[in-house]
């Protein structure tokens, strides 16, 4: 097949922590990396639609020489004008016939091109939809959508879905520990949406230390400095930043659990994967992808945020930051032979579910499936 892989021009493939620009993750660069290289790998014809800095097997098509989140003559805001000068160049190859299918990594601002040519149009949604229902409202069939998990379609469920694809991993990058340590983590943007406060609040009445692996937007930046970084003491609290993903990976290996307290419908939730895939179990609230990405009790606890927002029926009854609490604490009460179980049960969902090679068996599907529907 001839793909045509489409993504922003803001961030570089595969991007690095000096690449990612405050507010952003660079978790869809990353993923769009790791679908591209799979596409090549699986034999197909492969053109990637990015920033003129990117690495990548495929044949490579872009209109700046480098990300636009590190051209001063650009910058964030600005750089949208360049999404889009680079979504028109992709549909004026496929109006030439170039592609076969185009898989475009934004949600919405391919949906103005698609129905202008032949060549079908699939987009991986990878943000939450809420915000979005107005605007696809008025696109709901001039592309397939494919979500990345079940729970990211309920904000508009009338879509022109096509499939989920889960994210997968390249698990020979993630090293597994049976034994773990003696920490508790929290990795992501220092936001309230994540619940970093809540995940200081669990250290705290556990007694366990807690490194943090985040970064500050400009416009979390009070939230920052009012629920975060007065807690922040070096010791018992740590936060380390945005760090490289080797260096992710070693803290995630490490660990005794993963925080997940988000406070919103996070549609996928990549670090609670990468925890897995080292063996370290999550502890999550049942809000958005959680319950599809965790096994309660096998690779974690999945705890229901209050009494009024109950989405299942779990080991834990207690809700909120107790139901955490205790999570926490029988996490830290289990026998080794029972822990490393746990362990090595998170290793073995991330294998049956989350791996490159799934990820990228599901999107080769989803594209024969369109083609032959032409």
């Amino acid at each position: 097949m001839r793909i045509a892989i489409l993504a922003s021009n803001l961030i570089k493939i595969p991007p690095t922590p000096k690449d990612v620009p405050a507010g952003f993750s660079g978790a869809v660069e990353e993923i769009v990396y790791r679908i591209t290289e799979g596409m090549v790998k699986r034999g197909h014809k492969v053109t990637l639609f990015a920033c003129g800095d990117s690495k990548t097997s495929a044949k490579l098509v872009s209109v700046t020489a480098k990300a636009t989140a590190k051209d001063t003559k650009i910058g964030v805001g600005p750089h949208i004008a360049y999404e889009y000068l680079l979504i028109s160049k992709a549909y004026q190859m496929a109006k030439e016939g170039k592609f076969d299918i185009i898989h475009s990594h934004f949600d919405k601002k391919s949906a103005y091109f698609a129905p202008l040519v032949e060549t079908p149009t699939v987009s991986t949604l990878h943000s939450p939809l809420e915000g979005s229902s107005n605007i696809l409202s008025h696109f709901k069939n001039t592309q397939h959508y494919i979500s990345i998990s079940n729970a990211q379609r309920k904000a508009i469920p009338d879509l022109n879905y096509i499939a989920t694809v889960y994210h997968g991993l390249d698990l020979s990058t993630y090293p597994f520990d049976e034994k773990g340590g003696e920490s508790l983590v929290y990795v992501g943007r220092i936001m309230p949406e994540k619940g970093v406060d809540t995940a200081i609040k669990v250290s705290q009445q556990t007694n366990r230390k807690l490194i943090i692996l985040g970064w500050a937007a400009r416009q979390s930046m009070k939230y920052y400095q009012d629920k975060v970084k007065p807690y922040i003491n070096g010791k018992d609290i740590q936060n380390h930043g945005f760090i490289s993903r080797k260096s992710l990976k070693e803290y995630l290996k490490n660990a005794k659990a993963l925080l997940f307290p988000i406070q919103w419908e996070e549609p996928f939730g990549l670090v609670m994967i990468e925890a897995m895939a080292c063996g370290t179990p999550v502890v999550a609230y049942a809000r958005g992808s959680v319950p599809e990405v965790v096994k309660d009790g096998e690779t974690g606890f999945i705890v229901n945020s209050s009494d009024n927002d109950k989405r299942g029926d779990f080991v834990i009854k207690k809700t909120g930051l107790e139901g955490l609490v205790e999570a926490v604490q029988r996490i830290n009460m289990m026998e080794p032979e029972e822990y490393q179980k746990m362990r090595l049960d998170c290793r073995h969902c991330v294998e049956e579910k989350f791996t490159v090679e799934k990820m990228g068996e599901g999107y080769e599907r989803v594209y024969k499936k369109i083609i032959q529907q032409i």
